[in-house]
């Protein structure tokens, strides 16, 4: 990349039947193993990708709590990789 200048064009419109596509094709690709280890994510002790979760998840309110939480669904090998 060249230094970032003020004139770049840094947002461009995207038809929404693309946007839909991308999301659809990212969401199918994060489903097969061997594409997202390829991308260099850890899951071997991941039971199932995608990884769906319950909603009461979302009441946690510790850092630790999550990465406890993350290792029990066999996160542990991801967790090493970003702590």
């Amino acid at each position: 990349f060249n230094p970032t200048k003020t004139w770049r064009r840094w947002h461009r419109r995207v038809n929404v039947t693309q946007k839909r596509h991308a999301v659809a094709t990212a969401l199918a690709a994060s489903s097969l193993p061997p594409l997202v280890m390829a991308r260099g994510h850890r899951i071997g002790e991941v039971a199932e990708l995608p990884l769906v979760v319950s909603d009461g998840l979302e009441s946690i309110q510790k850092t630790k709590q999550a990465v406890e939480t993350l290792k029990k669904l066999g996160c542990a090998e991801e967790l090493q990789r970003v702590l």
